[in-house]
């Protein structure tokens, strides 16, 4: 097989590993790759680091995972330096953490900015991958870590009539950085209720002279964790900054709670259940309102408890029953929270269009049209979310061994094993990509976990003069099986219509894409595999890569 460059000999390598994207894995990857002593670029589309915290610049913006344990932990001057302000930090404290961070790590010279990955190439004759980007670059490389997260590329509205829209149109998934939006006085309509539906639309109501709600599908709203950090909880944490981050690896969701009821569901009886759900409420960890709130049981008496308390937050009664999510339960689909979103209802400014009662038919210049009315606006924000967790590998245009594409291996859905590598592609490591804890995990500790077992990966092969692995397809349909049988433990995981499975993109395959054994599980697995000399993989004879660049 010819090199994707005629003029490239297999001897010209650029660099020993290119990463792609500049957030939470990204940054680390970087290090990591300098601190393992291997020659490093990074490309990252955006004009900053940050990754997902760069784009999603909407108002109200923020993390719903706790700053105790949402941050890098590989680094015990950074833990000691960084003063969170908040328990649940805002977009723009992320963003600025994750510049410190990189700018601590001396990494921000090795990333080229304002620059898109168009094209990845494995040539199996010289065990090495050429990347393509939008700035003309053609850099070659022996490894390659799609650092791009799992919710980068945006979901386009699939509604009619979306250019013909006369007034201003934004996307919460990549916010106007370059300048300040301004709603003020504006007739505002926002289509999602997601995550970033829920954070902005609060933040959208205190200015806009109308805000409409377009709303598909209800969701889960419990209260945050926002709040003053605990000084006794962060000395604690800077103590022993390694400990934490060992425990953090030892947990199910890569995550410390601050409140797990001591109590079993079924050793309660029905008074005990409801004092046992106020508690959690109140400690605003009502999903770990019992020790084993995992069973269908516990499950549905914490649904059941939270669409209580959220009907009971909205004053009109036909717009709370539309704000409760009937038709799932608890952990279905994505949950989210807000202290102040179900409140923004009340407001005689703010009102909510059922699109299941009445849907959208069109967008025309003026407004959106429904089946019932046309509402004029100024302004659409479209918090339609994303092409999520598979999208952003798709958009990359990769090919592997004799130039099979990415895109066709995974036309039925994502395989891959371990969450990091797919067969045919060696080499190629993604993480926070499918069946791995992803978006159901503290991202930060993953980001730690997955850098260091790919660099881990990297080490034995060298160690045993290997130019690369892939895994093989049985391990594939292996860990496609074990992602399943642990989402079948999950109420509502495979019945229920999500971006977890791929739901919320048209066409798109329905399969479910997130690990839930357990971050503790995960974490073992992987390096299972690496003490077992891969096992699982199929080992490229021969460093190729090293040799060529030693001769070179």
């Amino acid at each position: 097989m010819n090199s994707m460059r005629d003029d490239i000999k297999g001897s010209d390598i650029d660099c020993d590993v290119v990463v792609v994207g500049a957030g939470f894995a990204g940054i680390y990857a970087l290090w990591k790759a300098g601190q393992r002593g291997l020659s490093v670029r990074g490309f990252e589309r955006g004009s900053a680091v940050g990754g997902t915290w760069y784009w999603n610049a909407y108002p109200g913006a923020r993390c719903d995972v706790a700053s105790y344990n949402y941050a890098y932990f590989f680094d015990s001057d950074v833990v000691r330096e960084w003063d969170w302000s908040d328990v649940c930090s805002g977009q723009d404290e992320i963003r600025r953490y994750l510049q410190f961070v990189a700018e601590k790590c001396d990494v921000t010279g090795q990333i080229t900015f304002d620059t898109r990955v168009e094209s990845a190439t494995y040539d199996k004759a010289t065990g090495l991958w050429t990347v393509r980007t939008s700035g003309d670059e053609a850099v070659v490389c022996r490894y390659l870590v799609l650092a791009v997260g799992a919710l980068s590329e945006p979901k386009a509205p699939d509604i009619e009539g979306v250019e013909s829209f006369a007034g201003e149109a934004y996307f919460t998934s990549s916010w106007p950085r370059d300048r300040d939006v301004d709603l003020a006085g504006k007739r505002v309509g926002v289509i999602g209720t997601g995550s970033s539906g829920v954070q902005s639309i609060p933040e959208i109501a205190k200015v806009a002279r109308d805000l409409v709600v377009f709303q598909r599908t209800a969701n889960f709203v419990t209260p945050t964790l926002s709040g003053p950090m605990d000084p006794e909880r962060v000395r604690a944490m800077r103590q022993d900054p390694e400990a934490v981050r060992n425990e953090l690896r030892a947990t199910y969701g890569g995550n410390q709670p601050l409140y797990i009821g001591p109590d079993r569901f079924h050793d309660l009886d029905e008074a005990g259940r409801e004092k046992a759900l106020w508690r959690a409420w109140e400690e605003r960890e009502v999903a770990l309102a019992f020790w084993d709130s995992h069973l269908p049981e516990a499950n549905a008496a914490i649904s059941e408890f939270i669409r209580q308390r959220m009907h009971e937050q909205v004053t009109d009664p036909w717009t709370a029953n539309q704000l409760v999510p009937w038709d799932h339960p608890y952990g279905g689909k994505r949950p989210c929270m807000s202290d102040v979103y179900l409140q923004a209802y009340n407001r005689p400014n703010v009102r909510l269009v059922a699109l299941r009662e009445t849907p959208i038919e069109r967008i025309v210049p003026e407004g959106i049209v429904t089946s019932a009315e046309t509402v004029p606006l100024d302004v659409i924000v479209y918090a339609t979310g994303f092409d999520a967790i598979s999208g952003p590998v798709h958009a990359l245009n990769i090919s592997g061994i004799d130039g099979v594409s990415m895109n066709d291996a995974w036309a039925d859905g994502p395989v891959n094993y371990l969450g990091t590598m797919v067969h045919g592609f060696p080499n190629l490591f993604l993480p926070s990509s499918a069946m791995s804890p992803s978006v159901l995990s503290n991202m930060a500790t993953l980001a730690e976990q997955q850098v260091d077992f790919i660099f881990d990966t990297i080490s034995w092969l060298d160690a045993h003069d290997r130019a690369g692995l892939h895994p093989s397809p049985g391990s594939q349909e292996f860990w496609r099986d074990e992602t399943l049988r642990y989402a079948k433990r999950v109420p509502g995981a495979l019945s229920t219509d999500s971006w977890y499975n791929g739901a919320n993109i048209p066409g798109k395959p329905r399969h479910y894409m997130v690990y839930r054994g357990g971050f503790n599980r995960y974490h073992a697995a992987c390096y299972a595999e690496l003490e077992s000399g891969f096992k699982g993989y199929e080992l490229l004879p021969g460093n190729a890569g090293h040799d060529q660049r030693e001769s070179a």
